[in-house]
């Protein structure tokens, strides 16, 4: 069947200008478009007869690797025993390894290990032998690539890029869920799901990954007997970093003591205690989204929320497809449960893209298939004009912007595909010394990442081209796996914003700002312009309008939050009715920070209490949800 078009959409049917009877058409369109449900124009959603488009195109297994080795300290000469557990690492078939055998597994992973080894052997603090007879390697779970057909923003068929991750053969009888992973705010094609990354721990990615691990720990039955000799030989209590796949929770740092974790008592009730729970054993799709992997030479369209939402569920069910009858997934495939849940869950803008994706299962009939049942969102941005208020009220109060290079983000994307904007440049609403930066071409090249492009602000300032709108402050990012202390740049938003696109979003505020957090909002405007369809098309992406959802949503926001203010939720809680609770962010963390906590828990990683360890927010959002009747 020939994939349809887009429905036509009210905003191309605006004129800018013309005679009166022109004006009043596009007043009564305006007064319609409020009513849409999708501000944007409904996709006309069918269900795909031919699923031959869609196809794998390489299959990895997810690898964790112990490692025992012999510690120096170099001023005492004491040597002990050191166990590390390191992040997983994929190894694909496409290396030319027989992903299905533990011996070439095996065998791949050995310059890995090298590399490992001298990264701690340069580090300078300890010498480090290995211990052969320590090493252990197990399967944690598998994944594949593929490519599946959905629309772009012109309602034309695009092929797109997803990767999806499933449990071991031997790990589990059948899928017990349907998870459709969303990913946070990338700026670098390299940091997209199906890219190889081994950065398992932080990369939001690698934690929704790990929803698909089987129930058993990775600690075989001769790890625990070294770690238990270990302990009662030397009183380690070395930092260990442990991977823990029932939990799906990586513990970069955990210190191993006499009374947790290698006591095989505790390993084996952890293991009956977890090895129930419908959050284990899932089947879980990652998108890439359009402009990244397959389709990187295109536009993203960061935050089109509708179309956005609409490529996620072509993944998930071309995945699903994918999963249940590719011949190349035999090996691995286990019945999906008759009775799965499926549930959205992202943070970010993959927050607010999970609360697309609902929306848009409720409002195309597509409930039932999926047996879906809810979203966990985590700080997004439902709202993009309030967040465009936040930022101008932090303008006045003379606070910087803590991460600048979103809003040229937003424009951009809007620029690049939405229908109010696409008679519009950058240098409508930034002013040209800002845009000089380069930031606009970093943005189309997709070679820096967000971080990365904040220490480019850095050195502009340094170089001292654009030290008039940048102020150097430290943060701490994690880079190559490690956390590091750089410098970036950050600036006012009256500094990059052009004066009178900046003059029109201030008046609006100072006639809202006692009033836009509530459910009614802003008013949109009544006519056409540069700054009016700007705001058209912010307001065209306000998920906390026009609809009522069904089902369970629940949100996550932390109100130390500076880049998706607080403000996202409480319009999110107010306007969406009961099905909507907001659970605060306890540390009250800024966006990067409080993403953590999203996936992993608010507690400290370094705590090493069991019930500590157990109590990961992502694995208690797909228990709570998943956990209804059908």
């Amino acid at each position: 069947m020939k994939e349809k078009r887009l429905s036509p959409s009210l905003h191309r049917l605006l004129p800018k200008e013309g005679t009166m009877a022109r004006l009043l058409i596009a007043f009564v369109a305006m007064l319609a478009s409020v009513q849409m449900a999708w501000a944007q124009g409904n996709y006309d959603y069918t269900i795909p007869e031919d699923w031959s488009q869609a196809c794998i195109t390489d299959i990895g297994v997810v690898v964790s690797d112990v490692e025992l080795y012999l510690r120096e300290d170099l001023q005492t000469h004491k040597v002990d025993t050191m166990v590390l557990f390191a992040e997983p690492e994929i190894i694909w078939r496409s290396e030319n390894t027989n992903v299905y055998d533990s011996i070439s597994v095996d065998h791949a992973m050995k310059p890995r290990r090298n590399v490992r080894k001298k990264v701690l052997q340069d580090d300078g603090r300890y010498q480090w032998g290995n211990l052969d007879s320590g090493k252990f390697i197990d399967f944690h779970y598998y994944v594949y690539r593929y490519e599946y057909p959905s629309v772009d923003a012109d309602g034309n068929t695009v092929m797109l890029s997803a990767i999806a991750a499933c449990p071991t053969p031997n790990g589990a009888s059948k899928v017990n869920n349907i998870i459709i992973g969303t990913h946070v705010t990338i700026t670098s094609d390299n940091q997209r799901p199906s890219a190889q990354i081994n950065n398992f721990g932080r990369d939001d990615w690698g934690m929704l990954m790990s929803l698909a691990a089987g129930p058993k720990f990775i600690l075989n039955d001769k790890a625990q007997a070294v770690l238990i000799g270990a302990q009662a030989a030397t009183g380690i209590a070395g930092v260990a970093c442990l991977l823990i796949p029932g939990v799906g929770l990586f513990l970069s740092a955990v210190a191993i003591t006499a009374n947790i974790i290698t006591d095989i008592y505790a390993i084996d009730q952890m293991n009956k205690a977890w090895g129930y729970h419908d959050y284990n054993n899932n089947l879980v799709i990652l998108p890439d989204y359009e402009g990244y992997g397959l389709t990187k030479d295109r536009a993203h369209p960061y935050l089109y929320q509708e179309l956005t939402a609409r490529q996620c569920i072509d993944a998930t069910r071309h995945g699903r497809y994918l999963y249940e009858h590719d011949a190349l997934l035999n090996y691995l495939r286990h019945p999906i449960r008759s009775d799965f849940r499926c549930i959205s869950m992202g943070y970010s803008q993959g927050g607010s893209v999970a609360m697309a994706c609902h929306r848009f299962v409720e409002q195309n009939n597509l409930v039932k298939e999926l047996h879906f049942v809810g979203s966990a969102c985590g700080d997004g941005p439902y709202d993009p004009m309030a967040t465009l208020m936040y930022y101008i009220k932090n303008d006045f109060d003379n606070k910087l912007l803590s991460m600048p290079v979103v809003l040229p983000l937003i424009i951009k994307g809007m620029l690049d595909t939405n229908p109010y904007m696409k008679d519009h440049k950058a240098e409508d609403y930034f002013t040209e010394h800002f845009l000089s930066t380069g930031i606009m071409d970093w943005l189309n090249d997709k070679q820096l990442s967000t971080d990365a492009i904040g220490m480019k602000f850095a050195e502009l300032y340094d170089a001292g081209t654009h030290s008039d709108i940048f102020t150097k402050v430290k943060v701490k990012i994690t880079l190559d796996g490690k956390e590091k202390e750089v410098e970036v740049g950050r600036t006012k938003l009256r500094d990059i914003m052009n004066e009178k696109c900046f003059a029109y979003f201030k008046k609006i505020y100072e006639d809202n700002k006692d009033t836009f957090t509530s459910a009614a909002g802003i008013p949109l405007p009544q006519q056409r312009g540069v700054y009016e369809d700007l705001h058209l098309a912010l307001a065209s992406n306000d998920m906390t309008s026009g609809w009522n959802p069904s089902h369970t949503i629940k949100l996550f926001h932390s109100k130390g939050d500076t880049v998706v203010p607080y403000v996202n939720a409480q319009r999110a809680k107010n306007a969406l009715g009961s099905k909507v609770s907001l659970e605060d962010a306890p540390n009250k963390l800024d966006h990067v920070d409080s993403g953590l906590d999203f996936f992993r828990g608010d507690s400290d990683v370094l705590d090493v209490a069991l019930s500590r360890i157990l109590s990961t927010r992502m694995n208690e959002y797909v228990n709570v949800l998943c956990d209804k009747k059908w």
